[in-house]
Parts: C-alpha cells; structure tokens; sequence
C-alpha cells in the first residue's frame, strides 16, 4: 500500500473547496502525516497550485489507488493511467473540463543516514472522462469485514499466527482509535471507523510482506499470497471508499 498521501490531499483539499477550512490548513495537515516535505502543484508551491484548480472550477477530490488488473477508477488516456499505475496512487479532480488527475513524483534530498527530506511534485494531467464513484461507505466496510473473515480462517489453518501473533492480533475486530489527521472536516463517523480499520489493516499486510510467516508448502505459500492479496484489494478500496464520502453535512463529525 502507498503512503497515504493522495488522500490527505483530497480529504483536506474537499473540505477547503466547501469553505471549511482555509487553505493553510490543507499544507498544514499534509504535512503533519508526510512530514515537513515541500509540496509544489502544477510547478506551482501547494497552496498556489490549490488556487489554480479553484479557479479553473474544481468541485471535488477523489482518492485512486490503482494496481496492476485493477485501473477501473482511472479516468484514461493510456498515458494518464500509465503514470498513475506508476505512482501507485492518484487524485481526481471533478469540476475542470477536462477533468484533471494529480499524480505524485518524490524527490529525495540528502543522505538517508542524515535524515534525508522529501519533495513531492504533483504533476496535473488531463483527463479523459469521470469514472463511475468507487465503492460507497457501506458496501466497502461489508467487503472489509469479509475478507477479514477470510484471512483469519486461512492465516489460522496455515498456523501464521503461532509464526506471528502480532500478525493475527491486527485482525481482531475491536472499537478503532481516531484515524489521524487524513480526513478533514465534513465525513461522517462511518468514513472515521472504515479509514482507521483500513489504517490498522494496512499495517497487517505491510507486516506479513516480511516473510511468508508458518507457510512452508507451495500451496500453502500461495493461499496465503492469494488471501493477502484479497484483503489488500478490499484495504484499497475502503481507503478510496472513506475518502470519497465527503459530505459538507458532516462538518460537525469528529
């Protein structure tokens, strides 16, 4: 899974475009989850490059996360879509005609050991169409729920959890903690809950990436790989799924 940095900027970018918070607070929360790492938009610094869409009639922000077999939220040409598989993640900007996808290119500055810094470059491309909407909130929080179902079945008969309890201990269901500053005034509670068990999941599978846990077999390697790779399909999709239930409505939820 990516850094979740396209979607702190469509969460706080949608709450700016409705007037609920200025524009210094989109930087300002971005910056909180990636670091103080410079933002330019457009070649533009971020709150410049904000500017321009507003002028150029944005409406909304939505959250891409395409994978190799899956680009369905991808608005095309081939070339636009090419570099948002690239990145791994995307932006879609509704409003402009064209539409516009914000796709992320990281500069890395310094030496690692001296604690290097980052600068993100969000290149606007245009677009081809509007894809349809991702999953709504409802439906990718059942889908979550099952495949969670399904993965705790598998890890159990394989005996992962034995290899890496912590591995299991991330699947249990309880009451989640607040997700962190990705979401920004205007999404509702149930946007908060289904972006902090995706949080707590993706943490799961960044986890068992690490080694094949008990799996020792061929076909256990695989039904293990292939049952990640279904809660990772359903984790991306309740990521696009929170960040897309923007609803001015909620400014008030927590």
């Amino acid at each position: 899974m990516p850094a979740p940095r396209s979607g702190v900027l469509a969460g706080w970018a949608n709450a700016w475009l409705a007037g609920l918070v200025g524009a210094d607070d989109v930087l300002t929360h971005v910056q909180r989850v990636l670091g103080p790492c410079r933002h330019t938009l457009g070649g533009e610094p971020l709150l410049l490059g904000l500017g321009a869409l507003r002028a150029a009639r944005a409406e909304r922000f939505r959250l891409i996360l395409p994978v190799p077999g899956d680009i369905s939220g991808l608005p095309g040409p081939p070339a636009v879509n090419a570099d948002a598989l690239a990145a791994s993640e995307a932006v879609l900007v509704i409003g402009p005609a064209p539409p516009l996808l914000l796709v992320p290119t990281v500069e890395v500055h310094g030496p690692a050991v001296e604690g290097a810094l980052e600068s993100v470059h969000w290149k606007a491309l245009p677009a081809a169409r509007v894809p349809p909407p991702p999953t709504p909130v409802r439906a990718a929080e059942r889908e979550l729920a099952q495949a969670i179902a399904a993965t705790t079945s598998a890890l159990l008969d394989l005996d992962v959890a034995s290899a890496r309890p912590e591995v299991l201990a991330l699947l249990r269901d309880r009451a989640e903690e607040d997700p962190g500053p990705g979401l920004g005034p205007g999404y509702p509670s149930v946007a908060h809950a289904l972006l902090a068990r995706a949080e707590r999941l993706r943490a799961l599978l960044d986890l068992a990436a690490l080694d094949d846990g008990a799996a020792v077999t061929a076909s256990e390697i695989t039904r293990r790989s292939d049952v990640l790779r279904g809660l990772s399909a359903a984790v991306r999709r309740a990521y696009e799924a929170a960040y897309d239930a923007f609803d001015p409505a909620h400014a008030t939820s927590p």
